[in-house]
């Protein structure tokens, strides 16, 4: 024990995912707890770049690059539902969205 916090990644056996499972939620447990201590505002900058920076990665991580044949289609069917009147107001949309 180090500093009256478990060192919860002794002995962890890798072929348990439960047990993997509960010591990253102790780690988690044991950030915030820090954090809601901490005072220094240069850490606190640092550790909220590391958030801003993991968040963008993430969903830097899921966006696919589209071809221009690709995007070319999206536009014309957009061109095409204009068209055909296949479009709602802004209006519309926001009082639509108060439901959601």
């Amino acid at each position: 024990m180090k500093n009256g916090i478990k060192n919860t990644y002794e002995n962890v056996n890798f072929g348990n995912t439960k047990s993997m499972t509960m010591d990253i939620a102790i780690k988690k447990v044991e950030l915030i707890e820090w954090l809601a201590k901490l005072q220094d505002k240069k850490v606190i900058k640092k550790v909220e770049s590391l958030k801003n920076q993991s968040v963008k990665s993430s969903y830097e991580a899921k966006l696919k690059p589209m071809s221009s044949k690709a995007y070319k289609a999206m536009l014309e069917k957009s061109e095409e539902d204009y068209r055909l009147g296949r479009v709602i107001s802004q209006a519309a949309l926001e009082k639509e969205s108060e439901g959601w």
